[in-house]
């Protein structure tokens, strides 16, 4: 016997009619692609990053007296291309080779004085560079790049760090 024999009849489904169901396919497509165009065009910038756009351009280079040393004069330069003043610079090296993370207390000045947090503030297109000599954990090579990280606080809270790749030189 079949079911349609004993008398069921079979439930009609309700539900969202084609033509609403593509609608709301299409509003939600579209909805994304704002929402996409926005964040590669910079209009959600400052919510995702948590500050300006905070670019920086910077430098290092490293004197040895000779080709080996086990001591050397790192020079280091910032440019602030951002949109905000900075108002502190860390410098961190790599142990080894260097004998200290802290690259023996280098500190880049700006009119003459530090740029760290209640000290100079670098203004926007404005340039800081120091001077320190530093230790190897050995010796330093020239022809060898030495790297340090540079981490960048803006007066907005917001924070870049920076990779510096330094070559030394005799």
């Amino acid at each position: 016997m079949l079911l349609c024999d004993r008398g069921y009849r079979r439930a009609r489904r309700h539900g969202v009619s084609e033509l609403i169901a593509t609608l709301l396919l299409i509003a939600l497509a579209v909805a994304a692609a704002v929402l996409l165009y926005a964040f590669a065009s910079g209009l959600l910038g400052s919510y995702t990053s948590g500050g300006p756009s905070s670019l920086v351009s910077a430098s290092g280079q490293m004197t040895i007296a000779g080709s080996t040393s086990p001591t050397g004069v790192l020079t280091l330069n910032l440019r602030n291309e951002g949109s905000q003043s900075i108002k502190n610079i860390g410098v961190t090296c790599a142990v080894p080779p260097f004998f200290s993370n802290t690259c023996n207390g280098i500190v880049l000045n700006y009119q003459g004085g530090p740029v760290v947090t209640g000290g100079t503030l670098l203004p926007v297109n404005a340039l800081a560079s120091g001077s320190i000599i530093v230790n190897a954990a050995s010796t330093f090579v020239a022809g060898t790049s030495y790297g340090m990280t540079l981490t960048v606080t803006f007066v907005g809270g917001s924070t870049q760090v920076v990779l510096v790749s330094a070559p030394s030189q005799a």
